[in-house]
C-alpha cells in the first residue's frame, strides 16, 4: 500500500512537471513598427520581437511570429483563442477585451506636423480640434483617444506610410503617433527636420505597451509568459536587447 502511494505521488509530480514544461501553442502576431518590430528580407528583429523570441525560447513556444496590418492583427487576437498581439497599448477601453503581459515598454502619443506649416500653432488639444484634418489609423490608440476627446476632424487611414506621405505633401494638418518610434523612423529616413513634433505642454496620451492575449487564454499561460518576462528583465537580458537598438 505504501509503495502504491509513493508511485501515485511520483506519477502526479511527473504529470505536473510535464504540464509546466509543455510546449506553448500561443501564436504571436505583430505589425511593422520600428524600432520595436522591424521586418527586412532577412526576417524579423527589433526590441519587442527579440524579447518575444526570448520568451518563446524559454517556455518552448515554437510558433513563428506573423506580421499583419494592425487592424487585422487586432481583430484576429480579439476574436480567436490562441493568439497574442504585440505591442499593444493597455488602455481603459481595452482593459477587459484582452489579457495582458508586460509592460514591454512605454509610449507617448503626440502630434506631428510639417515643419513648413508656420500657420499651425498648436499649444493645446483645443487648438488641435480647430485644424482641418488629423489623420489616424482605425483601431489604434490615437483613434481611440481622439474620439474619446470628441475630435470630429479625423481622417481615417489604414496605412502608416501613406499618412506620412500626406503629411509631407501638406494634404493633412496633423498626425498623432508614438513619439519615440516615429522619431526613430524619421531619423532613418532623414526627415527629422521636415516632419516635427508639435510642442504642447503635455502629450495627447501616455501609457505602457504590452502583449495582448485573447481573453480566452488560460490564466496559467498568462502567468507563465509574465513570469518569464520578469526573469528576462531581472537577469539582464532585457537591457542587452535594448542596447542593440540604441
Amino acid at each position: 500500500m505504501k509503495n502504491n502511494t509513493v508511485l501515485k505521488y511520483i506519477i502526479t509530480i511527473t504529470f505536473v512537471a510535464l504540464l509546466l514544461n509543455a510546449s506553448d501553442d500561443i501564436q504571436p502576431l505583430t505589425e511593422t513598427w520600428t524600432p520595436y518590430q522591424i521586418e527586412t528580407k532577412d526576417g524579423l528583429s527589433g526590441i519587442s520581437v527579440d524579447l518575444v523570441k526570448e520568451i518563446q525560447k524559454r517556455i518552448g513556444n515554437t510558433k513563428e511570429i506573423k506580421v499583419f496590418p494592425w487592424k487585422r492583427g487586432y481583430h484576429i487576437t480579439l476574436n480567436k483563442k490562441g493568439y497574442a498581439l504585440f505591442l499593444t497599448t493597455r488602455s481603459k477601453q481595452r482593459e477587459n477585451l484582452f489579457k495582458w503581459v508586460g509592460p514591454i515598454s512605454s509610449m507617448k502619443l503626440v502630434f506631428f506636423k510639417n515643419a513648413y506649416r508656420d500657420d499651425l500653432v498648436i499649444n493645446s488639444m483645443e487648438d488641435a480640434k480647430k485644424v482641418k484634418s488629423i489623420v489616424v489609423a482605425q483601431k489604434t490608440i490615437a483613434h481611440e483617444k481622439l474620439t474619446e476627446y470628441n475630435f470630429i476632424n479625423l481622417e481615417i487611414n489604414s496605412l502608416a506610410n501613406y499618412s506620412l506621405k500626406k503629411l509631407q505633401e501638406n494634404k493633412i494638418d496633423l498626425y498623432p503617433v508614438e513619439y519615440n518610434a516615429f522619431m526613430y523612423k524619421l531619423k532613418k529616413m532623414k526627415l527629422e527636420k521636415t516632419i516635427v513634433p508639435v510642442q504642447m505642454k503635455e502629450p495627447i496620451y501616455e501609457s505602457q505597451l504590452y502583449i495582448a492575449f485573447n481573453n480566452q487564454t488560460p490564466q496559467s499561460t498568462i502567468k507563465k509568459w509574465q513570469k518569464t518576462l520578469d526573469e528576462i528583465k531581472s537577469d539582464g537580458t532585457y537591457d542587452k536587447i535594448l542596447k542593440r537598438y540604441r
